[in-house]
């Protein structure tokens, strides 16, 4: 995958949401790792099918009635860009300040155990840090 630009409640390069598995596939081939993951919310009408492509960093979420449409994706490629920028070049302060310059203003952040994440709930977009590294964004889009 050559595009590795994360954009905002759209995609992930030539990957974007409401894709289906069999287009997904197409792209990027059969994933090193599927899983079907239970539902979120207790009594939750369908479970999600997650893949893995490690050898890509990414990882895609597959939801709906027959799981699939691509619903969130997360990287950790250090390669991708949000905003023209290299995220995982940046702390968390940069990556407040890029999301400020942006129009994003409005985070909650969770620590638990060395852990931090940023959460910016109007874009369905996290930010997970561990010891102070960047290390996975995931973002997804409403259902």
């Amino acid at each position: 995958m050559e595009n590795l630009t994360i954009e905002l409640l759209k995609g992930y390069g030539e990957i974007k949401f409401g894709m289906s598995i069999d287009e997904v596939v197409a792209l990027l081939g059969e994933p090193s790792n599927n899983e079907e993951l239970e539902p979120m919310i207790e009594g939750g009408v369908s479970s999600s099918l997650l893949y893995d492509y490690d050898d890509l960093g990414v990882s895609i979420c597959f939801e709906g009635e027959s799981k699939m449409l691509v619903s969130s994706i997360s990287t950790s490629d250090e390669d991708a860009t949000l905003f023209g920028e290299k995220i995982y070049e940046m702390n968390r302060n940069q990556i407040i300040e890029l999301m400020k310059k942006n129009g994003y203003k409005e985070f909650d952040e969770e620590e638990q155990e060395g852990d931090t994440c940023l959460i910016y709930d109007e874009l369905m977009l996290d930010f997970y840090f561990n010891e102070g590294e960047l290390i996975d964004v995931v973002w997804g889009v409403l259902s």
